[in-house]
């Protein structure tokens, strides 16, 4: 037995969901980090989903392609957000976004 296509965008839509709730209550840099990771990995199901059963595919194999192209985005996007966490800890010695920096 095999999950349809709601079921798979539902999933997907919960963990975009959490990676929002991630973004936006930003406690600190790294967990807004893993917040949009969460919301590239939702994307990527969600691009594999469609492609999979969307209407008229024909090549099922599409849409692990471009999951895969939205897999390198959100490790180019990783790698230049530790560096930009990795800034600010050098300059403040916190990784807390709200924080009073004198």
């Amino acid at each position: 037995m095999s999950a349809g296509l709601n079921l798979v965008l539902v999933g997907s839509a919960a963990l975009f969901a959490v990676g929002a709730f991630a973004l936006v209550a930003r406690r600190s840099a790294i967990v807004m980090l893993l917040g949009t990771q969460f919301m590239f990995a939702a994307a990527s199901i969600a691009f594999v989903a469609f492609g999979r059963f969307g209407l008229g595919a024909r090549n099922q194999n599409a849409g692990a392609a471009v999951s895969l192209f939205v897999g390198a985005t959100a490790i180019a996007e990783l790698a230049v957000g530790l560096a930009i966490a990795a800034l600010l800890y050098r300059e403040h010695r916190s990784f807390a976004v709200d924080a009073d920096h004198r």
